[in-house]
């Protein structure tokens, strides 16, 4: 069970993250919606190289929700919602590899590390991405768990990059560079495994002992 964090918290993360009770079908249609598109705008920034294109992507995307999902599964001993959030992850990856390497039979040329910075970026794994990664997880969890500074999950969605390295994954596969794949796959399995790592009971107390600024105070 999740400690330091009061029930009404638990509800409302349970109402973010989990796909289940009568908004199912509502939520699994955005998923789905949204997700391949998001390929779609990844794999076109990464084609054209683009680092805009590749972080609007990054917003769009609905991944991080079961991601996140998984984890508090977990920490609740959610075992319906884990096995959901799981088949999520998983058949969302695949959908995400799926459309980027379908997108890279109409483009002529390799997209490959060596001609593409933004392939570069996603199959070079640094120690500075797993730290920045940990930090991202982090603060995903406070937001979770503090309604007041929830909008700062677009900027988590940015910093954690989830669909682009699924999008490498599939254009260097198409472009028959196996190796740049894995290792844009290993990327991607970082982050989610940083994002795992920061338990929403983990960070719940420090939620708790930042408190909330007086809403006079926020005003300009």
């Amino acid at each position: 069970m999740v400690t330091g964090l009061a029930p009404d918290d638990i509800t409302r993360m349970r109402d973010q993250l989990f796909f289940d009770g009568p908004e199912r079908n509502r939520r699994l249609s955005r998923f789905w919606l949204l997700l391949p598109l998001a390929a779609v705008i990844a794999s076109a920034g990464v084609v054209s190289d683009s680092t805009a294109t590749v972080i609007g992507a990054m917003i769009v995307a609905p991944l991080m929700t079961p991601i996140l999902g998984i984890v508090l599964a977990v920490a609740l001993t959610d075992g319906p919602n884990l096995r959901r959030c799981l088949l999520l992850v998983i058949t969302g990856a695949a959908v995400v590899v799926a459309v980027g390497w379908l997108l890279g039979l109409f483009v002529p040329y390799p997209v490959v590390a060596q001609t593409n910075a933004q392939v570069a970026a996603r199959v070079t794994l640094q120690l500075a991405d797993l730290v920045a990664a940990l930090a991202t997880g982090a603060v995903g969890s406070v937001a979770l768990a503090r309604s007041d500074i929830s909008d700062t999950l677009p900027g988590v969605a940015i910093a954690i990059s989830l669909v682009p390295p699924l999008a490498v994954v599939g254009l260097t596969l198409e472009s028959g560079t196996p190796r740049q794949s894995l290792a844009a796959l290993l990327l991607f399995t970082t982050n989610v495994a940083a994002m795992a790592d920061c338990w929403p009971h983990r960070t719940a107390d420090l939620a708790r002992r930042i408190p909330a600024l007086p809403e006079a105070a926020c005003r300009p």
